[in-house]
């Protein structure tokens, strides 16, 4: 994964792989901080920022408020289920737009959406 995101960069493949690491084995994979993360890792804290906020906006993990309960009212970082449910999603839509129908029109359907791109 972390070639796929930062496929040019490997501070940020670096920087992703310890995040990644750090919440998957924190307790109850609920990671507190990461301002440790920076210097425990060798990694300058604006690129640790850069990918924690990439992540963020994929969908792969996610910011826990301190008002939830779930936590016990604890701010900090957790892995998001919609990035798992989207990755399925988008297997299932891969699969069946990839289907061949015999019917002429969803061939008349698929031809036609090349007109919208």
């Amino acid at each position: 994964l972390a070639r796929i995101f930062f496929p040019d960069n490997r501070n940020h493949q670096r920087a992703f792989v310890a995040l990644w690491l750090e919440i998957k084995y924190a307790d109850r994979q609920f990671l507190a901080s990461t301002t440790d993360l920076a210097s425990r890792y060798d990694l300058s804290v604006r690129t640790l920022e850069i990918v924690r906020a990439k992540l963020k906006k994929l969908g792969l993990i996610k910011r826990i408020s301190h008002f939830n309960p779930t936590h016990g009212y604890r701010s900090g970082w957790v892995f998001s289920p919609r990035f798992r449910s989207a990755l399925s999603a988008m297997s299932t839509a891969l699969a069946s737009a990839s289907h061949v129908t015999d019917l002429p029109l969803d061939q008349e359907k698929d031809k036609a959406s090349l007109q919208f791109i």
